[in-house]
């Protein structure tokens, strides 16, 4: 495989920190504390960190029900 092929496939299954917290729109905090919960899987090599895709995107869809659940206060 070339190069972009592999880099292909590794946007289409993996995030970065930044896209992870850009998608779920949460703070920095908030989401170490949901990879530190093991909400979040984190995969480590080196110094390079990643995150399943599908974990981040099946979150950002229940992300409505659980504020509503958890925040009732700033449910509108």
């Amino acid at each position: 495989m070339e190069n972009e092929q592999l880099l292909e496939i590794l946007d289409a299954y993996f995030m970065s920190t930044k896209e992870a917290i850009d998608t779920l729109e949460v703070s920095k905090q908030s989401f170490y504390s949901l990879v530190t919960r093991n909400k979040i899987t984190k995969i480590q090599k080196g110094s390079c960190i990643l995150y399943y895709r599908h974990q981040i995107e099946e979150r950002k869809s229940m992300q409505h029900d659980l504020r509503e659940k958890y925040r009732p206060y700033n449910s509108q």
